[in-house]
């Protein structure tokens, strides 16, 4: 679809705008065209959708690279762009993610069998298809950090899916709270110009990993239309945490309290009753070799990371639990059809010595030949008595002996000549 969409097509039907909807077809297709033309039909199909709320559809993105987004002046510290799942996530309710989200239904849309309530990324990752995006990172990281430290599965908060800079309004409805000190998981959102309308900017959204000071942050980010992934370091040095001077803050959105708890570990995580499951077949100490998606916790909802044929050691392990076994520096939780028994390898066979070296002198008892391969004329000499000369492994006629200027006889085998 591209900026020619008319209102005709609306009016004969192109598209069903049911008349319970928040907004006018007028609305709708002035939203549309304000989309960028490579997500004009994803725009569009969302406004279609029953299970989406008109005023829920993101139609206006930032396209800033990270240089653009960013003050200059600030010192960012920028690492991790695009950073591929790394081995070992820890075991813990909370990790920092520092890697690109991969095969994580946190971060995979709704329309393609995840629980992301955006629309797809651009330029879209494979792996995690509401990448990039900030809308849809933040929106999906956020949900993320929730259903790991609750267990649970799907989008708790669907309506964190509109345009970047008016997530303060959509979170206070959902009944979140907001603030302007940075806390562990909060996210952070900035407005882009002077209104809130999207016509001057869509704005920023991104996800506070950690709180290294009340003026210091380390940040998860995603960007449309440039980079589905990076970290940085957020200073609020100039007012803005760091951002270019065509934004202004907003204010942080803070995970619900019992999150809040869990993440900044405060209590435990409630385990979900384990359900039965194989037991002992894998036992601590075994070695094994690794090969499959690693969770943060025995009862991770998603996976976080993944290994691949990694010889390790069972160091951990919880019966009954959805992924029951962890290894050798909580490299991660693991599911046990992602583990095998690690078989020793059968050591080669250690050549046994003939007794023969550079060297000796030996008597010829047998023919040889004129090549070390056997391809030659045959070698005579039986009855003289020379020397080895050298020693070719491996090879049909290995010896190569001769007289003790060093001239060559033939090469023989070991029954052909015998130690003098």
């Amino acid at each position: 679809m591209s900026k020619s969409i008319s209102l005709d097509y609306f009016k004969k039907g192109g598209m069903n705008m049911a008349e319970t909807k928040s907004l006018t077809w007028e609305e709708k297709i002035a939203r549309i065209e304000q989309a960028p033309v490579e997500v004009q039909t994803m725009v569009a199909k969302a406004f279609i959708r029953e299970d989406i709320p008109d005023e829920n559809v993101q139609y206006t993105f930032n396209t800033d690279t990270i240089e653009e987004l960013n003050d200059a002046s600030e010192d960012s510290m920028v690492e991790n762009i695009n950073a591929e799942p790394q081995e070992g996530i820890g075991a813990g309710e909370f990790f920092i993610r520092n890697s690109k989200p991969s095969g994580n239904k946190n971060f995979i849309v709704r329309g393609s069998g995840g629980w992301n309530t955006c629309i797809k990324g651009y330029p879209m990752d494979p792996n995690a298809n509401c990448l990039a995006n900030c809308v849809g990172y933040a929106s999906g990281r956020f949900n993320e950090i929730i259903n790991e430290a609750r267990g649970t599965t799907g989008c708790t908060y669907t309506t964190l899916n509109c345009n970047a800079e008016n997530f303060i309004e959509r979170a206070k409805a959902a009944g979140l709270k907001t603030g302007s000190t940075p806390r562990v998981g909060a996210i952070g959102c900035a407005m882009k110009g002077s209104t809130l309308n999207g016509g001057d900017g869509a704005g920023h959204v991104w996800i506070v990993e950690k709180v290294n000071s009340a003026t210091s942050t380390y940040t998860s980010e995603s960007g449309y239309g440039s980079t589905a992934f990076w970290n940085q370091t957020r200073t609020n040095n100039n007012g803005r945490w760091g951002l270019g001077s065509s934004y202004t803050f907003r204010a942080y959105i803070y995970l619900p309290d019992d999150v809040q708890k869990v993440v900044d570990g405060n209590i435990p995580s409630p385990e979900p009753t384990p359900q039965p499951g194989p037991v002992g077949k894998f036992n601590i100490g075994d070695k094994v070799v690794i090969n499959g998606p690693l969770y943060v916790s025995s009862n991770a909802s998603s996976p976080a990371g993944n290994v691949s044929n990694k010889i390790t050691n069972i160091t951990r392990r919880v019966d009954g639990s959805a992924h029951p076994y962890n290894t050798t520096g909580d490299l991660g939780w693991m599911d046990e059809s992602s583990i095998t028994k690690y078989v020793e390898p059968t050591p080669a066979p250690t050549p046994q010595p003939t007794g023969l070296q550079v060297g000796d002198r030996v008597k010829i008892v047998g023919t040889g030949n004129g090549s070390s391969y056997g391809d030659a004329n045959t070698a005579y000499g039986i009855g003289w008595e020379r020397q080895i000369l050298q020693i070719y492994e491996g090879r049909p006629f290995p010896y190569r002996v001769g007289n003790a200027a060093g001239v060559t006889t033939g090469f023989y085998k070991a029954n052909a000549l015998q130690k003098l």
